[in-house]
């Protein structure tokens, strides 16, 4: 398990092999602008890839920990199955 510090010191091929091998893929896609965004949990952070629309190619890891940063995905949740 890394810390936060040590998965965002490691470039970005290292990232995304410790990504595909240990982060859970959270089913949440967020578009923006040209862009789609994939949430993943991974340890005890977050961490999101930025895919180009068009292309669907991969363009970039964004690792986060600040809970501000989920708020975007909050829309996307559906508690209708948990509500009783």
């Amino acid at each position: 398990m890394l810390t936060f510090e040590e998965y965002s010191s490691l470039n970005e091929d290292l990232q995304t092999q410790v990504l595909s091998l240990d982060g859970v893929y959270l089913e949440l896609i967020r578009n923006a602008r040209n862009l789609n965004v994939e949430l993943y949990a991974l340890y005890n952070f977050y961490v999101e890839i930025f895919f180009d629309k068009n292309t669907e190619e991969p363009l970039y890891l964004k690792p986060f920990k600040k809970m501000k940063y989920l708020d975007p995905y909050l829309e996307l949740v559906n508690i209708a199955a948990v509500q009783g």
